[in-house]
């Protein structure tokens, strides 16, 4: 066996210190060079699994911060549901009210009126929503459900306010077309019924009122209607005859003078015409008569309390 090279090591300090020298065997050299390199490796092994586990942990970290920004946007979408499904429940009082107010009919259906969709109940200890305590699962499948109700719920309260807007504009117009306006100034001279008739003397049934009034007076339109006669009528003298719709007429007669001609648009307080004291007439009045559908109706009954 030949003999141990050895490599020998001089340091040179500085100043007046003595140079040291040292030497050593090959082996041990190997030895060290292998021992430090295996100590670097586990260093860098130990600095990247560090590095790995903070890395890893940092985007744990995130994942758990999304997932309870996503629990809670989801609880609080859940409470938002909430509140426009109590808002839709007032929305549908206020619907409800309207109809009393209106007297318009409730939904024909009442199976339309419950408002539900049926399924099972699912119990997530009630609204506002829990932040804890309440599966993702089941918070899922009740906002699910939520929604399909508001939707099912949307639906027909939009088809009922579809009807109630219908009905109020039919009632709009029919108010319109309601002869509730005093046609002249005056005082009822003969009312409605049956009465002595003052030029033959025998008994009739007097199918309007008759307002006595200064000879001139202006006659207005008591409600909007289409003018459908004006002119010469026997025994009524000049006279005019409005269609305000929905089977409503009114008759005006003994007039002096017609403001109107046939097919022609008036408005509620237009002048139609003045008092007269043509045809079968004792002395200057207006008589005025309603009929609906053709059967004449006590005017009373439409006009306002006070006479003008």
């Amino acid at each position: 066996m030949g003999k141990e090279k050895k490599l020998t090591f001089i340091i040179v300090p500085n100043g007046t210190e003595k140079t040291k020298r040292f030497s050593v065997g090959s082996g041990a050299l190997k030895v060290g060079v292998v021992l430090a390199s295996a100590i670097g490796l586990v260093f860098v092994f130990l600095v990247y699994e560090f590095l790995h586990q903070q890395y890893h942990g940092y985007e744990l970290l995130k994942a758990k911060k999304l997932v309870v920004e996503q629990d809670n946007q989801l609880m609080d979408f859940a409470n938002k549901i909430h509140t426009l499904q109590t808002r839709l429940e007032s929305l549908q009082q206020f619907d409800m009210k309207i109809r009393i107010l209106a007297n318009i009919q409730s939904p024909a259906s009442k199976e339309e009126n419950t408002y539900s969709i049926g399924g099972p109940t699912i119990d997530t200890g009630g609204y506002p929503v829990p932040l804890s305590g309440v599966s993702k699962g089941m918070l899922i499948k009740k906002i699910k459900m939520d929604i399909d109700e508001l939707l099912s719920k949307t639906g027909l309260e939009e088809r009922s306010l579809q009807e109630v807007y219908e009905n109020i504009l039919d009632k709009k117009d029919l108010l319109l077309a309601t002869p509730s306006l005093w046609p002249t100034h005056g005082f009822i001279s003969s009312g409605f019924g049956y009465r002595i008739n003052p030029i033959t003397g025998g008994k009739e049934f007097h199918e309007g009122i008759d307002i006595a009034t200064q000879l001139g007076n202006h006659v207005v339109a008591p409600s909007n209607a289409i003018v459908s006669f004006a002119g010469p009528d026997d025994g009524y003298g000049l006279a005019i005859i409005l269609d305000h719709g929905y089977g409503i007429t009114t008759l005006y007669g003994h007039l002096s003078k017609i403001d109107v001609k046939v097919g022609e648009l008036v408005k509620r307080g237009q002048v139609i015409g003045n008092i007269g004291d043509t045809g079968f007439s004792t002395g200057p009045h207006l008589h005025y008569q309603v009929m609906i559908n053709g059967i004449p109706i006590n005017p009373m009954k439409y006009l306002v309390l006070n006479v003008p």
